[in-house]
């Protein structure tokens, strides 16, 4: 039984990855433009789009075509910090929230119109060139059962860790993560001190929407259904796991990632046992349902901090 509850663990890797990539994005953009970006999911989708595109009609494989989607994820990010936010007279943090609302409506809308609506697009995983969801597993023998991995889950949590790891240095390191961690706390004295604020929120967004492409690929190269929307119950998450470890850290949003997937799977886990049969139904319900009590003790997050002002 215990290695059946590692195996429902270890099954919440992708989940881990897809979420843990989604809420970064959606705390460097909150915490840098002040807002929350609504379109992150239908952003991501769209890019999928066009590595799927790359993939059935170019012939060009996954994991080359994974850049491509994550460039044309820079060019919107870039498109809507340069061309909307900044050209639009009075947008304020409510604004720029009602504009990102309306880029949902413009993607999930368009992206049917741009490459159509089959009922099924074929996708692969980062493994190797089958259809999603056929990838080799790995199979370990402990604790008197198996313990099962897919490769494609692997090779998402070696590129999960990789590429969060690498920002987490920069923001620790580089002069741009100075600027980000120094914009985050307050845009005005950052300008004071002579960082170009634009460049920051710019790199943001375009970094986010970049970020959430890769997720996409990720998610349906581990059997999910593309379309306009699949992306949505990932940035429902994404929200929630900011929210549970605090949009006041960077590093809040990925402990809250890796929580969700986790609770959720061992939450389904219980459905083993002949008492909690039926629970699989109440899956998600539960999950939220502890997720609100914790919020409902600690509002800011776990690793959120309460501010105050001085007047």
């Amino acid at each position: 039984m215990f290695a059946a509850f590692l195996s429902t663990v270890c099954g919440s890797l992708l989940g881990i990855c897809v979420t843990c990539l989604s809420a970064f994005a959606v705390t460097l953009i909150f915490r840098t433009s002040t807002t929350a970006n609504f379109a992150q999911a239908s952003i991501a989708a769209f890019g999928c789009y066009v590595v799927a595109d790359c993939l059935n009609n170019r012939g060009i494989p996954v994991y080359i075509g994974v850049f491509i989607g994550m460039a044309i994820g820079v060019a919107i990010g870039l498109f809507i910090d340069l061309l909307v936010f900044r050209k639009g007279r009075y947008i304020n943090e409510l604004g720029k929230q009602i504009i990102t609302m309306g880029f949902v409506s413009l993607f999930f809308g368009g992206t049917p119109l741009v490459f159509g609506n089959p009922e099924f697009i074929p996708f692969e995983s980062f493994y190797n060139t089958t259809k999603a969801g056929t990838d080799s597993n790995i199979v370990i023998n402990a604790f008197g059962g198996e313990i099962v991995f897919t490769k494609h889950a692997l090779i998402c949590t070696a590129i999960t860790v990789v590429v969060l790891g690498t920002i987490f240095i920069l923001l620790k390191v580089s002069k741009w993560g100075l600027g980000v961690r120094t914009t985050a706390s307050s845009e005005f004295t950052a300008e004071l001190m002579g960082i170009d604020t634009h460049v920051i929120t710019a790199i943001s967004w375009a970094l986010a929407c970049a970020l959430g492409v890769l997720a996409a690929v990720m998610y349906a190269g581990g059997g999910a259904m593309i379309s306009a929307s699949f992306m949505a119950i990932i940035q429902v998450n994404a929200f929630l796991a900011c929210i549970l470890g605090g949009f006041s850290t960077f590093y809040g949003s990925v402990v809250g990632a890796i929580l969700i997937p986790v609770i959720t799977n061992c939450v389904g886990f219980l459905a083993n046992f002949p008492a909690f049969h039926n629970i699989s139904r109440w899956q998600l319900v539960i999950v939220y349902l502890l997720l609100m009590i914790v919020i409902l003790i600690k509002p800011q997050g776990l690793f959120g901090k309460k501010v105050v002002k001085k007047v």
